[in-house]
């Protein structure tokens, strides 16, 4: 088979690169999937935390202000935990639970705003009760966004997604460049020198260029050739006897 008759996908260069992409996309994939699965276990546990310590923070915060009944303290005391960005609602009951005292929820614009309770979406649920002493005055339940975990989600899956692929480009890269000169360049010159000499074209200077494999195929080559020189010399002598 000459060498105009082998297609791309049939050469060595291309099943090499191919199979060391495809070894780099499983391999890089599969870590990129386990980190950002790490890193989205960390985040939420974190959002967890906020809510559970902002939940206990309040319930001993609303303790005065609920027994007074003055909800327009509870409210200032909602709005001022709300400044943080993660935190998407709080609703605080009143005793038993039966009623809303006072409730806030992030609006369209992200500031907070009263609400009616009826908080939904995917969001972190805390819950704490309001003791004075031994009796339940109220309940406090915070609700913490998931919004920042996609986000950061969303953007280190982008980045480990770029990172891949400009690996994948530049180990491609390399690989040719490296094979056309360790193994292609090497094969495709003893290819030419095995050519001339199936046309009777024995005076091929075919010298090992490596150490390797490639270096004593083209040894055998070599010898072949020599072999082939002094084939024909006793072929001759034995026509110029005869």
């Amino acid at each position: 088979m000459s060498k105009g008759n082998i297609r791309w996908y049939r050469t060595i260069r291309t099943k090499v690169v191919t199979v060391v992409i495809v070894s780099c996309v499983l391999v890089l994939g599969s870590l990129s999937a386990y980190n950002t699965l790490n890193e989205q276990k960390q985040l939420s546990a974190e959002l967890q935390k906020l809510a559970r310590i902002t939940s206990q923070r309040l319930s001993k915060h609303l303790i005065g202000p609920m027994w007074d009944l003055d909800k327009d303290l509870v409210d200032s005391t909602l709005e001022a935990e709300m400044l943080e960005d993660n935190i998407h609602a709080i609703v605080v009951w009143d005793e038993g639970a039966s009623q809303i005292f006072s409730a806030r929820e992030r609006g369209a614009g992200g500031h907070p705003v009263e609400s009616n309770g009826a908080i939904t979406g995917d969001l972190i649920k805390s819950v704490n009760d309001v003791h004075n002493g031994t009796k339940s005055i109220g309940e406090v339940a915070v609700f913490v966004s998931k919004k920042q975990l996609n986000r950061q989600l969303a953007a280190s899956t982008l980045s480990n997604l770029v990172t891949l692929i400009a690996l994948i480009i530049v180990m491609a890269g390399v690989m040719t460049i490296v094979m056309n000169q360790i193994i292609i360049g090497p094969i495709t010159r003893l290819a030419k020198h095995a050519d001339d000499i199936s046309h009777g074209d024995l005076k091929q200077n075919i010298v090992p260029e490596s150490y390797d494999e490639i270096g004593q195929l083209a040894e055998a080559f070599h010898r072949m050739q020599t072999s082939l020189r002094v084939a024909f010399k006793r072929i001759y002598a034995k026509t110029r006897s005869s």
